[in-house]
């Protein structure tokens, strides 16, 4: 009687998960360091003069420009000669592609947060 309990034991404690010893880790659980971690293990050696402030990658706060405003600083540029109607079309995208190419932004058609800074500063002029 006495063997059949513990055998009736182990098998719910296998069944259970408690007998069958510490889980496998894979390779990312195993090497995974929480912040508090790090934390732990950093406070000993902190050196202030490791720290390097975030360089920032946007040169000015992105401006929303309508689509008369893209087209009126395009033809302020000298890279839009079309009506300015409000009408992103062909003229328009192309206009945008070639003004980002002639100040090294990613030339896509897309007036992101660089191309309408840069588009931004024809405005005024």
């Amino acid at each position: 009687m006495l063997m059949r309990l513990i055998g009736i034991v182990l098998f719910t404690l296998v069944i259970s998960g408690c007998a069958t010893g510490p889980k496998k880790q894979t390779a990312q659980q195993s090497d995974y360091q929480g912040p508090s971690q790090i934390y732990q293990q950093n406070t000993s050696s902190w050196d202030y003069e490791d720290v390097q402030p975030a360089k920032s990658t946007t040169y000015s706060a992105p401006v929303n420009l309508s689509v008369r405003q893209i087209q009126k600083a395009l033809k302020s540029a000298g890279f839009y000669q079309g009506a300015v109607d409000g009408k992103i079309g062909s003229k328009t995208k192309s206009a945008i592609i070639k003004f980002q190419k002639a100040h090294n932004l990613k030339a896509d058609g897309v007036v992101g947060k660089r191309t309408s800074v840069e588009l931004n500063k024809y405005l005024s002029k």
